[in-house]
Order: structure tokens, then C-alpha cells, then sequence
């Protein structure tokens, strides 16, 4: 099956001996007029014989790993025999198999009174994200992102919550290597007949695009420039911001944010990741989408220490 399938379907071509070559998958997933908000990620470490993800969700009633909706965020799983990165059963029970290469993808998992029936169709096509941002160039070799609707179900303990949301995914390969990664944002916004995503880079309220893409009128293209302003600060990450962009083709976008206090993420252990809900204007239309404000464990327990502000340098 897998030399069958496109390259983003399934695991990299010229995996290296390094223990850190990183294998990743990632669907969002939300319920916005209940503020829920998720996703369902894991990555395998293939020459470590590791899987570790799973789902998480959460609402704004509990935004840390132990208080949240559902967390089985699962380290240290062993990778399945035969899997491929589109068709696998983890050990935790999260089963994703590719339905139709680069459009259709089945999602299942069913554990400790919580169970996940959905299924991911794009909207568009995927986008190839390329930078010339030396951090970001070391945590993958290829990495895509690709804006779609996620429709199914939730069960939780016995209530059924239907799902019909926007939702971004994105797959990488490479070897990983954090240590290099500083501050910055990772966010999206998906509508109708458009949708956008991007990365900026920075501590302060002042960030700099480094890559993404705009889609509009049925046309892909990399964003060419770019900033992002973050205009209130949260406890722990933004609230609202501005977001301005011009794409390879001249085309411009402009949206401003507001950011759900969010999930205080950690499983990569070198770094936090503050993951919200957000809602854009943008143009007057609704664009639902996440902020994925990212920085390294050390400053993070800083800010949550109340040594450091967030937006603060230092």
C-alpha cells in the first residue's frame, strides 16, 4: 500500500540513522459554539521503534493536561508492527487509515469512556511549507499543511457531541531537533472559500511571518511577507491580534484574532505550547482556525511563575 500512496501519505524518502528522525501527524478538531477545541497528533520515532500522541480536548473549563475535556497524549508507545503513518492502530487505540490519498482520511479511538468517530476531507490542496528560517529548517524536512472539514462524532462519558468544523492538518518528516526552536506562533484560519496559515516568529508582541499560505478563489501560494501583532496579551499567551500577509501572487490579507485562553501543552518536554481556539475576521467573514504559541519550557516557566510577562523578552 504505502509505494502506492503520494509522498505525503506516507513515510519519507531517505530516513537517516538518527534517533531523532520524526515521522508526524497532526488533525485539529473543534466545536466552536461550545469553545471545545482539540486535536488528534502523533509522531513515530522510527529508528527509536517509538509512537508517542493521541487525542486532546479541551474547553475553556480546564486548559491544563489534568483538568481539561480528554487527554491521552501517550508517551512512550512502542510502533506497531507493519504500521504506516496513514494506517495504524497506537497502542492507546487511536486508529487513523488513509479513505483517498491527500483528500480523505478515517479516524477512530475508543478508551476510558471517550471515543472519536470521524472522518477528515480537504477542502483544498496541500501546501508545501518552505523557509529560509534556520529553526524552523531543523525541525522537518518536508512538512505540509492542508485546510479541510472534520465531521463525525465525540462520546464522552455517554453524552454524544456531533462535529462539522473547519479543520487544518498538517504531516512532516525529518530529523527533529528542537534545541534551536525560539518564540514565535504557529496559527490558521479556515471559512467557505478560504483559508490561510502561517508562522511568525518572535517573543514580543512584534512577529515576523516566516511562512504559510494564503488560499482564496480556488488559488494555493506561499506567503511572500508578513507580520503579526499581538494586541492583548492573556495570562499566558495572546488574546487578540493583527495579522498582515502578501502572498507570492501580490494578493494581500489582513485579520485580526481573538485567542481562547488556551492549553498549556507539554508534551514535547523542551518546549510549551500555549494551543487556543481563535476566531478571525477577516474581511468581515468568520475564519475559525487555532494560535499555537510556542516557546521554550524554560521562559514558559518563567511566565507561569510570574517572572516574566508574556510578550516580554528575556
Amino acid at each position: 500500500m504505502a509505494i502506492d500512496l503520494p509522498q505525503a501519505d506516507r513515510f519519507g524518502e531517505g530516513r537517516t540513522d538518527s534517533p531523532y528522525w520524526n515521522e508526524s501527524v497532526w488533525f485539529s478538531l473543534s466545536i466552536p459554539e461550545r469553545r471545545v477545541h482539540g486535536f488528534i497528533q502523533y509522531y513515530f520515532r522510527p529508528n527509536m521503534g517509538m509512537l508517542n500522541g493521541g487525542p486532546v480536548l479541551w474547553d475553556p473549563s480546564g486548559t491544563s493536561q489534568w483538568n481539561c475535556l480528554y487527554y491521552n497524549w501517550s508517551h512512550l508507545q512502542a510502533m506497531p508492527a507493519g504500521a504506516e503513518k496513514f494506517a495504524m492502530t497506537a497502542r492507546n487505540s487511536l486508529s487513523v487509515h488513509v479513505l483517498e490519498p491527500l483528500a480523505r482520511y478515517k479516524i477512530d479511538y475508543d478508551h476510558e469512556g471517550f471515543a472519536l468517530d470521524l472522518e477528515w476531507t480537504a477542502i483544498a490542496p496541500l501546501h508545501e511549507l518552505k523557509t529560509g528560517d534556520a529553526g524552523q529548517q531543523a525541525t522537518a524536512r518536508f512538512h505540509i499543511e492542508q485546510p479541510g472539514r472534520m465531521s463525525g462524532r465525540i462520546a464522552r462519558d455517554g453524552e454524544i457531541w456531533p462535529v462539522d468544523c473547519w479543520s487544518m492538518r498538517d504531516t512532516s518528516y525529518g530529523a527533529r531537533d528542537y534545541e534551536s526552536l525560539a518564540s514565535g506562533g504557529y496559527f490558521w484560519g479556515i471559512a467557505e472559500a478560504s483559508a490561510f496559515h502561517a508562522i511568525a516568529m518572535g517573543a514580543g508582541a512584534e512577529q515576523r511571518v516566516i511562512g504559510g499560505f494564503l488560499w482564496r478563489d480556488g488559488t494555493m501560494a506561499s506567503l511572500a511577507e508578513g507580520s503579526r501583532t499581538i494586541t492583548e496579551f492573556g495570562r499566558y499567551g495572546p488574546r487578540t491580534a493583527r495579522f498582515q500577509a502578501t502572498d507570492t501572487l501580490g494578493r494581500t490579507i489582513e485579520a485580526s484574532a481573538r485567542i481562547d485562553e488556551g492549553l498549556i501543552f507539554t508534551g514535547y518536554t523542551d518546549h510549551t505550547v500555549v494551543w487556543s481556539l481563535t476566531e478571525w475576521d477577516c474581511d468581515g467573514v468568520t475564519h475559525w482556525g487555532d494560535t499555537q504559541e510556542f516557546t521554550s519550557a524554560v521562559r514558559f516557566r518563567r511566565i507561569a511563575r510570574g517572572e516574566l510577562a508574556p510578550g516580554q523578552e528575556g
